[in-house]
């Protein structure tokens, strides 16, 4: 019975294992061949990159205004603010709002909903701000956009009805930016979830097969273009959708324009990958806290771009040479850079400008001369920088004596630095496949852990041998679990709420206003639809973390604190403790961990979805009964025989 009982609880780890374990990095993606850009006689007979003010054009992408009827109340006003003083000044030819255009969010942060006063202000924003450009202004849906909206065609998707692009585009769209010199093709990615649910559940992106179909329609119409643009609000690495993926879709493009993470709190300011496609991805710190803008160059097709903030000034972007940590050969026309003849700087600023001198490796070469509008140039020999990577420096001061430097890498030869390793492993990696691996891991080696225990008749046979403190503390921890697991009392309970917490439904609550959803670690049933599974995986990791393990670690501790036993458990009996032993490593851890548990219940899931998450919530509003059923138990095990001795 011990063997097929571990048989069986293997077979149901692997289980576990092999429902929720997806590849990491999507393998297709990493081997697709992009076609390097042609360079065909006529592209060779253009002009190069000297001194004429041609073939360059740019434009603005602002991302994450949340615009609030509780918080902040200038964020709408400072961004009619920019558009007076910055975009008046800059005169981009687009303006690319990368979603979360309001805040949805209610006074207290846990609830949401569209809020029609927060969409109003929006549409007055894009009025005032359209006396101060001409820009085409594409604005796309972020998560926050879609809270508590049951679908496209619904009244509560205000987008639809206050912002630029939505009474043409309910999802994604497509613009062609058409000049004398070639076509320049802008795609958006509309990955909010339909329908829309409610936070906190509606953190990740997701890509159905509708949307697929339609993103890759609108990359095959554009495929002649100059360079493709793709923009949306969710980075790629937390857009929930199946093999090849996104980043396969948009293999041809040169960016990928994105917000949504917010700098992180400002751990993460700068948020830049290239995928192994040699398409960059590029995230944008928000305006809601931060007021981060861009501004992105495409000079003779190569891109360069700059992100700003608020009361910045002058704006220097180097066109030419471009910084070596974002070029790629397979998307861009480099060729022009080695054949350029000249140093390109665009300067944007309200006030004249006085100088601008040129650096490279920190030696002086020379001042820049202004071409026209934001353009100005300095003569060079590419050939004499045609190996490794060096630095060039442009130092810009106005009349008023103010000065700027801008400091970057280039390279003639291809050689790149490397982008940071930490926005680069979150942008390139898969977060909901993570999400998904690391809580079945954990679920795994619970269950595991559990069984191997269970089935050891005497655990003395896997204590450590030595007589350090780890190998003291390491063997009485193996004795406490070893208690838990042979006591059924306490085992199949904890067995089972994990195994539930894996399977079951979590809570029942209003997802969307008057529809009732249900919520498993897997996905969302609601409005008739079903959501994949993404945030609700971490979720998972939290409780396992916060509730199974301190659960099983505070019985063990008790079993053991409670009764002596034998090494085969055949004699157990109770040890006398003191009141104030009692008190402080029993109730009192008992009742920490249950106040936390009532606290997260009280708070989170009925905050957001209503009072049914507390009547129909087995995972959180269970926890509290099953700890108390356990801190019972624990003083009630049948023992075979019963006597009082000394603590000892």
């Amino acid at each position: 019975m011990r063997l097929l009982h571990l048989i069986v609880l293997y077979f149901v780890g692997i289980a576990v294992l092999c429902t929720f374990i997806v590849d990491l990095i999507d393998s297709r993606t990493g081997n697709d061949h992009v076609t390097k850009h042609k360079q065909s006689e006529n592209e060779k007979n253009e002009d190069k990159m000297g001194d004429k003010y041609d073939r360059v054009f740019w434009i603005v992408q602002i991302s994450d205004f949340h615009i609030s009827k509780f918080f902040d109340k200038q964020r709408a006003p400072d961004v009619v603010r920019f558009c007076k003083d910055y975009l008046s000044v800059i005169k981009p030819d687009i303006v690319l709002a990368t979603g979360d255009l309001v805040d949805a969010k209610e006074r207290n942060g846990r609830g949401s909903g569209q809020y029609r006063i927060e969409w109003e202000e929006y549409h007055k924003t894009l009025r005032e701000c359209s006396k101060f450009h001409n820009a085409r202004w594409l604005d796309i849906r972020g998560n926050h956009d879609a809270f508590d909206v049951p679908d496209l065609q619904s009244q509560q998707n205000l987008y639809r009805q206050y912002s630029a692009q939505g009474l043409e585009h309910t999802t994604s769209y497509k613009y062609v930016h058409t000049t004398k010199y070639g076509k320049y093709s802008f795609i958006s990615v509309d990955a909010c979830p339909d329908p829309g649910p409610r936070r906190p559940f509606n953190f990740f992106g997701q890509l159905n097969d509708d949307r697929v179909t339609e993103l890759q329609r609108h990359r095959d119409e554009t495929i002649d273009s100059n360079q493709t643009v793709w923009f949306g609000h969710y980075p790629t690495s937390l857009i929930v959708q199946d093999p090849p993926g996104l980043k396969h879709i948009m293999r041809q493009g040169i960016v990928y324009l994105c917000g949504h993470l917010h700098t992180l709190n400002g751990l993460m300011p700068n948020m830049y990958t290239r995928h192994k496609t040699g398409m960059l991805e590029l995230e944008l710190g928000d305006w809601k806290d931060n007021r981060i803008f861009r501004i992105l160059v495409f000079d003779h097709d190569i891109l360069s771009f700059l992100d700003a903030s608020l009361g910045e000034w002058p704006l220097v972007i180097i066109t030419n040479p471009k910084n070596a940590l974002f070029q790629s050969e397979s998307h861009e026309p480099l060729y022009r850079q080695r054949e350029s003849t000249h140093i390109r700087i665009l300067i944007f600023h309200t006030v004249k400008i006085d100088s601008v001198a040129v650096y490279i490796d920190n030696r002086f070469l020379g001042n820049a001369h202004h071409v026209e509008g934001p353009l100005y140039v300095f003569q060079w020999n590419p050939l004499s920088y045609s190996t490794a990577i060096h630095s060039i420096r442009i130092t810009v001061e106005d009349i008023e004596g103010k000065k700027k430097n801008v400091q970057q890498p280039f390279s003639i030869d291809g050689s790149r630095p490397d982008f940071l390793l930490a926005p680069r492993f979150l942008l390139m990696m898969n977060i909901s496949s993570v999400g998904k691996v690391v809580f079945a891991v954990m679920v795994f080696v619970y269950i595991l852990f559990l069984g191997f225990l269970r089935q050891c008749s005497n655990i003395r046979n896997f204590f450590f041998e030595g007589e350090s403190l780890l190998e003291y503390y390491v063997n009485r921890w193996l004795w406490k679990l070893w208690l838990t697991a042979r006591t059924n009392s306490i085992y199949y309970p904890i067995l089972g709420a994990i195994l539930y917490v894996t399977f079951g439904p979590w809570f029942a609550g209003d997802f969307l206003e008057n529809h009732t959803g249900v919520l498993f670690v897997w996905g969302l049933f609601v409005n008739g639809s079903f959501i994949p599974g993404s945030h609700t995986y971490f979720y998972g990791i939290f409780h396992v973390i916060t509730f199974h393990v301190p659960l099983l670690l505070h019985l063990s501790h008790s079993l053991d604190l409670l009764y002596i036993a034998s090494g085969n458990l055949q004699e157990v009996k109770v040890r006398r403790i003191t009141p104030f032993q009692r008190i402080t490593q029993t109730y009192l851890p008992f009742a920490i961990l249950f106040l936390f548990q009532l606290f997260t219940t009280l708070t989170e899931f009925p905050g957001a979805y209503g009072t049914k998450a507390i009547t129909l919530g087995p995972v959180r509003t269970g926890s509290l009964f099953l700890t108390a059923y356990l801190q019972y138990s624990l003083f009630h095990i049948p023992l075979q025989r019963v006597q009082s001795v000394n603590y000892s």
